[in-house]
């Protein structure tokens, strides 16, 4: 099935939607950052806090921060023979190899290891732990066989393996010539990192988008784009690429920003009446799922069985769309039959096959309730646009004003391309008002744009007046 991966570069946000058969699978907002997850630097040990972690220096204003309680960070330690314990190899202004593993808060600078990995689009290559691992989602056992003794056969001593997903129909060759040139990459990094002077970048990471273009897009997909820097870019590292040049916001023309905006709401209705309801707390995810509008003359067990089956697929679309990851609670309707809990576990095995990140589906417990996981890599949708409710000391969250500018610039570029009116008056707090000012608008022959500030407003409220002079 053809896919489409549609990129809005043009403002503060890099944002990306994957398409396929017009149905919108997953979203994609990045900021532009000092620093990835997976970027490996040259680092400064500056303060070490006993048996709990230690203060690393990249060269940014806040200091990393790894974990020194883990033994598989094996730089960290040297194992004593008189004791028979692992004393802390780790000292005060000595220079330190480390990767970006986790993205730093308010509070503290980003998480760092010093398991070091080089990640492909069919292995991830471990740089200093041997050992051979095989994604859950190959389930053939003679092809997981076949794979672990290729890499015993063909994987130098001193480096471990991953094998991913992609590695189901892929050509042996293409692995092995994968793993030489990752193997290449590792020796010129850890070759550098013994001359360069520290706080040192040695390794620059895929954004996520491009993580996309290696890992799911395949030939015959394409990707469209909406300026030409992004478009050169893109053309290096992936042959079928468009330049969108339409006057109509790109995201608009391929009905995105709609589709968007409905993973910002809690209450999600099912095509049988039925309806789920999203809470987020600070440790999980608790998704209920309700009958609703459900009438039929079904007996109960049938109508629970068919809104738990319908929910379950669209809970797998929406933990996608919406990058919920971590503990997640699923509330199901009561049943009384065991096949059918069983049919829906493995319902919901067979649609995580298709999510980018690892999913570990439990089995339904005696309150009705599956809980799954899934791999926490970057924060969830909501997130990356909003910001804690100033009025209700975090609560409640509403959507921060640098992603609300450029809404309204959309909604801007919209009206003047597509209908007759010529002069605009924005309304909207301060905060907005700034950021739209410091907005690069295309400019429009004969359009007017005016700003008006509104005291006091609603922290994420605006108004577009139209008018034709």
């Amino acid at each position: 099935m053809e896919k489409t991966l549609v990129i809005d570069a043009l403002f503060n946000y890099e944002r990306a939607a994957l398409l396929q058969n017009n149905e919108l699978k997953e979203v994609i907002i990045e900021e532009k950052e000092d620093f990835r997850i997976g970027d490996i630097f040259i680092g400064k040990v500056k303060k070490i806090v006993p048996k709990k972690f230690a203060f690393i220096d990249l060269g940014f204003e806040k200091n990393a921060f790894l974990g020194i309680t883990d033994k598989k960070q094996k730089d960290l330690f040297v194992f004593n023979e008189k004791t028979n314990k692992y004393n802390l190899n780790l000292k005060e202004g000595q220079d330190i190899l480390v990767q970006i593993d986790k993205k730093g808060t308010d509070l503290k600078g980003a998480s760092v290891t010093t398991n070091l990995t080089l990640t492909g689009k069919y292995i991830v290559l471990l740089l200093k732990e041997e050992n051979i691992a095989i994604s859950k989602k190959i389930d053939d056992k003679e092809k997981r066989d076949f794979l672990k003794k290729f890499a015993s056969e063909n994987l130098p001593k001193g480096y471990g393996i991953i094998f991913r997903t992609n590695c189901i129909d892929a050509n042996i060759e293409d692995i092995q010539k994968e793993i030489l040139s990752l193997i290449k990459k590792a020796k010129d990094l850890m070759e550098k990192g013994n001359y360069i002077k520290p706080p040192t970048r040695l390794f620059l990471a895929k954004t996520e988008i491009e993580k996309i273009i290696t890992d799911i897009l395949k030939d015959d997909d394409k990707i469209v784009t909406n300026t030409d820097e992004s478009f050169e870019a893109l053309k290096e590292i992936f042959k079928n690429v468009e330049l969108y040049n339409d006057s109509l916001p790109i995201f608009k023309a391929y009905s995105i920003e709609s589709k968007i905006e409905k993973c910002f709401h809690n209450k999600i209705w099912l095509k049988s009446g039925g309806f789920l309801m999203i809470d987020t707390v600070e440790a999980m995810t608790i998704i209920d799922v309700n009958t609703g509008k459900d009438i039929t003359r079904k007996s109960f067990e049938e109508i629970a069985l068919k809104t738990n089956k319908e929910a379950i697929e669209q809970i797998a679309k929406e933990i996608r769309l919406r990058n919920i990851s971590g503990i997640i609670l699923i509330d199901l309707i009561d049943m009384k039959e065991d096949e059918h809990k069983k049919q829906l576990e493995t319902f919901m095995k067979s649609l995580s096959k298709e999510d980018r990140m690892p999913i570990t589906v439990y089995p339904i417990n005696e309150l009705y309730i599956m809980q799954i996981t899934r791999k926490k890599t970057l924060s969830p949708l909501y997130d990356v646009i909003s910001k804690p409710c100033p009025m209700c000391n975090g609560i409640g969250k509403i959507k921060n004003e640098t992603y609300i500018a450029n809404t309204i610039t959309n909604e801007i570029l919209s009206i003047f391309s597509n209908t007759i009116y010529n002069r605009l008056v924005i309304s909207a707090n301060s905060h907005i008002i700034n950021k739209l000012k410091c907005i690069n608008i295309n400019s429009f022959q004969d359009k007017k744009i005016e700003f008006n500030v509104i005291y006091p407003a609603r922290f994420d409220y605006f108004n577009i007046e139209k008018f034709k002079d």
